[in-house]
């Protein structure tokens, strides 16, 4: 029986001291990337920096899935993810506190779908955050568009419609499903989500060809051999440092600096005669802009009707007018 106590106890005392440590480096690593000099010689600190001397505790890296290792923050063993948690941090800082905040109006869309879909990491919502900045009107210099950032052929091939009324790219709901459906297959194919991610960047013909000329198997191996393009090399690591400051926003310092939103409860009501978003705005008591910030995918002033319906996000608020009217 004592030794039975005695086991239990050191188990969770370890689990105990594991959690306080975790919390000291959390600390410690945010503090690392406060300016104290010229940005080359932050930079040279940064890549200076040794995880096992300079620092209380940092867990191990190993063979951990790439989620696991963002998640424990061993990922930031690697100099390139500190690197990139330092520019956003400095540089980079207004583009990322937009970004957070503009995420207020998306997140609890994206984190509901995600819920219906348990084998895709809840991390995953957070990618538009380095698509797009979590703006559905984002158009690339590829002409890439929306929240997901998704190419005309791409979206085509996923189901998304683009034509004179809606552009489906721009759809929260659609636009989220559809990036669920192609990162999912991109995981099945090159089996790490790291890999995963590479080609949701630079397509899979990049990433395959690149395992193929190597014989690399993993993201971080290719990116040593310098098989990917430079965009594509820099993508994991930069969506790695993004959730990493997401997920501590108070430790980052950034949580004081947010203006954040108050987003409108909404829900879904079926369009079935044909109105203009001017006649939706009077009736429904709500600018413009409500209506853009919902239903980002509607191309101009009018609301189409296909197959007889058409699916509208509306404030809660709003919708005692709906009913009234219609």
């Amino acid at each position: 029986m004592n030794k039975t106590v005695t086991i239990v106890s050191c188990v969770i005392f370890a689990a105990l001291l594991l959690g306080y440590n975790s919390r000291v480096f959390s600390v410690e690593l945010f503090g690392l990337f406060k300016m104290n000099g010229s940005t080359a010689e932050d930079l040279k600190r940064i890549r200076d920096f040794n995880p096992d001397s300079d620092m209380f505790y940092l867990p191990d890296l190993g063979d951990k899935e790439f989620f696991e290792s963002v998640d424990d923050l061993s990922i930031c063993r690697r100099s390139e993810v500190r690197e990139h948690l330092y520019t956003y941090l400095t540089s980079g800082r207004e583009y990322v506190k937009k970004s957070i905040e503009r995420s207020y109006y998306y997140m609890p869309v994206i984190t509901a779908i995600l819920k219906e879909h348990p084998d895709i990491p809840e991390e995953i919502a957070l990618l538009p955050l380095l698509e797009s900045g979590f703006n559905p009107e984002a158009v690339s210099r590829s002409k890439a568009v929306g929240l997901w950032q998704f190419l005309s052929g791409t979206s085509s091939r996923l189901g998304l419609r683009n034509d004179q009324w809606t552009d489906e790219r721009r759809d929260i709901e659609k636009s989220t499903t559809a990036a669920i459906r192609h990162l999912r297959y991109l995981y099945k194919r090159f089996g790490s989500w790291d890999l995963a991610l590479a080609a949701y960047n630079g397509g899979c013909g990049q990433v395959g060809r690149a395992m193929d000329r190597t014989g690399a198997k993993d993201f971080w191996s290719l990116r040593e051999h310098g098989a990917l393009s430079n965009e594509t090399s820099q993508y994991v690591p930069r969506f790695a440092a993004l959730v990493i400051i997401y997920r501590n926003r108070r430790l980052s310092g950034l949580s004081g600096e947010l203006n954040i939103p108050r987003p409108a409860a909404t829900e879904n009501v079926q369009v079935n005669t044909p109105v203009t978003t001017g006649e939706l705005c009077r009736i429904c008591n709500v600018n413009m802009e409500v209506i853009r910030r919902y239903n980002p995918e509607l191309k101009t002033g009018v609301i189409p009707s296909y197959s007889g319906t058409y699916t509208l996000r509306l404030p809660e608020e709003s919708l005692k007018y709906w009913n009234e009217y219609f």
